[in-house]
């Protein structure tokens, strides 16, 4: 009978350990984002995942099927910064479509064809970045500058 119980409760650590270590995994990043998932400020589906992004939300995460509908939500409709950027944004890099913290993306802003059509695109290398936006008339900066602009042109 106690080789039993012993064995029932090594099982139980066995799993609540599993459990843990699974949520701690999981809180280094956004979920990945399923193609089809609505954006969160337009409604229109994220289909294009070298566009998509995540922004985390109190406990959650709201998805986006581009750059400028998170800008605009983070802006706010009042032209109020209604959170900061940094750390709490993923972006997918455009070459891979993998997430990544927005601080450690290059932004272009350029003539190219993008899910909203405002041009939008994060990149990894900033060799990738600058290539694209010399072909597009683009310019490169940090996600937070492009937040900086939108909230001073709202004001």
């Amino acid at each position: 009978m106690r080789a039993d119980r012993t064995g029932w409760i090594a099982f139980l650590v066995a799993l609540a350990l599993a459990l843990v270590t699974a949520d701690c995994a999981r809180r280094g990043g956004p979920p990945p984002i399923a193609r089809g998932t609505p954006c969160a400020a337009c409604g229109m589906k994220a289909d294009d995942l070298a566009f998509a992004c995540e922004r985390q939300v109190g406990r959650g995460w709201r998805v986006y099927d581009a750059i400028e509908c998170l800008i605009g939500d983070v802006v706010g409709t009042e032209g109020d910064a209604v959170a900061t950027p940094a750390g709490a944004v993923f972006l997918a890099d455009y070459d891979t479509e993998t997430l990544h913290d927005a601080d450690s993306l290059w932004v272009v802003k350029g003539s190219f064809p993008t899910p909203m059509g405002g041009g939008y695109a994060a990149f990894l290398a900033r060799a990738a970045a600058e290539s694209i936006a010399a072909q597009t008339a683009g310019r490169v900066d940090r996600l937070a500058a492009f937040v900086a602009v939108k909230t001073a042109r709202a004001e």
